[in-house]
Formats: structure tokens, sequence, C-alpha cells
């Protein structure tokens, strides 16, 4: 891997390298300067594969580097880990906004560098198989069932809506909260009740389109709300994090995300309308341990969005009971 720290500490940028080494990593670039570091990302090639950035630096901060490196063609995607002394709620909660991949706070166990970095590699391969078997789709062998249920699987990149993280940065998000002690945050899944049937209908260019949109109307609720990220789990569930506990506190909410769907009128690429109704599964505390990770939390956000869901078809099914749209 080709990897870039930025750091006005001298001596964190004499010892990444020494620690990245020790762990098989002996391609590492250092800058001491955000603005250097810029000048070269913008002209390097081949692209660096990993980033660490430190947040307090002079002239421009980490988390405002994270936001411009962002937005460089070629690092959509690229793993950027925080590497900072600032633990506190508000750094973390505007990196991750911002971009960041995953979040160290200083001082920190040499073990563990190279442990966040592997972890980026793996991060990539899993982005490198999203991308072929998306890919595969749109080819004749695409109609074989295992590619596409693989496809429908698989999380997925919303691109341009504000709070739209990788699954994985959400994932070190919530660990990070867990670190830090910090529990203030609920988390949720939005489920589209509707998901799978639109996918078998759709190229895979149509599909990410219905989901940015969707995507884009719960950012439009929860960012009044104040603090939130979300990310697209697959198999039509959005898994989100908010300081608010909204949904569960206003019996409105779900109506409001409802009807701001529908007044997007979304269609297929031939016209007809695509029917979006969505289920949205009770909070709860993401609290992580060693017998409960994010992983797991993830899971059970999403089996109350499916029960939320069986609930409402419960529903339907019984005489005399008029689906509301």
């Amino acid at each position: 891997m080709k990897i870039l720290a930025v750091d006005d500490d001298v001596f964190i940028l004499e010892l990444l390298p020494v620690v990245l080494a020790n762990s098989g990593y002996h391609d590492v670039s250092v800058r001491a300067s955000p603005i250097r570091a810029l000048s070269l990302l913008e002209r390097e090639e081949p692209k660096f594969d990993c980033l660490f950035l430190d947040i307090a630096m002079p002239g421009m901060d980490g988390i405002e580097l994270c936001r411009r490196i962002r937005a460089l063609p070629g690092y959509k995607e690229t793993p950027i880990i925080m590497l900072t002394v600032m633990s506190d709620i508000s750094h973390i909660d505007r990196a991750f906004e911002a971009g960041a991949t995953d979040y160290v706070t200083k001082p920190f166990d040499v073990t563990e560098i190279g442990a966040r970095v592997h972890i980026a590699e793996k991060l990539i391969a899993s982005q490198n198989g999203v991308k072929e078997r998306q890919a595969a789709k749109t080819s004749p062998v695409s109609k074989s069932e295992p590619v596409v249920a693989t496809a429908f699987l698989d999380p997925q990149r919303i691109e341009d809506v504000e709070g739209a993280v990788e699954y994985e940065a959400l994932s070190n998000y919530l660990g990070q909260l867990s670190r830090a002690g910090l529990d203030s945050s609920n988390i949720f899944a939005i489920k589209i009740d509707q998901a799978e049937e639109i996918h078998s209908k759709t190229s895979p260019l149509e599909y990410s389109f219905a989901l940015s949109e969707v995507a884009d109307v719960i950012a439009e609720i929860l960012r009044e709300k104040g603090f939130f990220l979300m990310t697209y789990a697959g198999s039509g569930h959005f898994l989100c994090v908010s300081h608010s506990n909204y949904f569960d506190s206003d019996p409105d909410a779900v109506l409001t995300l409802q009807y701001a769907i529908d007044e997007r009128e979304l269609a297929y690429d031939n016209g007809s309308p695509m029917d979006i109704n969505v289920s949205v599964g009770k909070s709860l505390k993401p609290r992580v341990s060693a017998s409960k990770g994010t992983h797991r939390i993830f899971r059970v956000a999403i089996a109350r969005s499916e029960d939320t869901y069986n609930a409402k078809q419960g529903l339907l099914s019984r005489p005399n009971i008029r689906r509301v749209p």
C-alpha cells in the first residue's frame, strides 16, 4: 500500500514510517503541512491508497483537509484515518462528517496502527469486489442468480448526500463513541419496503439513483434535528445514527418521511411510477462491547425495521383495513 501521513508533529512523522514498516507497509510519505499535502495529492501518480491526518494543525485543520481530499478526483473512497489527541464528541462527529473512515487517538498503541491499515486494505479489496460485481450485472452473464443476489445484498456508497458515509466508516464511528464513553447517539434502520422488487427491475445506475433520492430525503429530515450519519447497508436498508430521537418521539415522523419521498415522484426509466414505502425501526443505543460489536448492533437495528415492516404487512392483510399512502 502507498500511504501518506500529514502531521505537524515531527516526532509522529518520524515514528509512523517505522511503525508501519514493522507491520509490512514500507511505501510511506510524510508531510508537515496540509497545503503541501494537498499539492502532493493533486499531482501524485499512482495515487495514495491510505491517508493518516492529524486534526490540530496550523493554517488548516485535519478535518478541513479531509473534506478537501474527498473532493479530489480519485479520493472519494480512499481510507482516511484521523490520528489525533482530540477525543471529544465534537471532533469525532466533524471528522466522520467530513469523510473520515477511521479515528485513532494519541497516544496510540503501535500495534493498533498496523491493524487499522490492514482493515483499510481489506476495505479497499471489498470496494473493488463490489465494483466488479456491479459491472458484471451489466454483462450477459449478469442474469445468473448468484451475481444479482450478491449485488442486492451489498452495502453501497451514496454519492453527494450530506451525512452519507461508507458502511465501515459508520462502524468505526460507533466503535469510537464506545471507546470514548459517549452514548448520546441513537441508531436505527430505515427499510425500503419494495427494494428487492425495484432492484430486479432496474439497472445498477437506476437503482443507485433511487437510493440516492431516498437518502437525500432522509438527510433533509435528520439535518434539521442535529448531527447525523447514515449508510446504505444493502438489501434495502439504511442505517442511521443521530443525536436526536426524532423517529421515536414524534408520532408523525414516519409520515413526514413518507410524504417527503412521495413528493419526489420517483419513476422508472420507462416512466412508470416507482412506488417507495419505508419502515422505520425503533432506535437503540450503540453501546459496543467485546460481545456486542458494531456489526451485531447493525443487525439488531435492521431486524427492528423488519419488525416494523412485518407489523405493517399484518395490518394490511386484515379485512376492512385500507393501506394509507
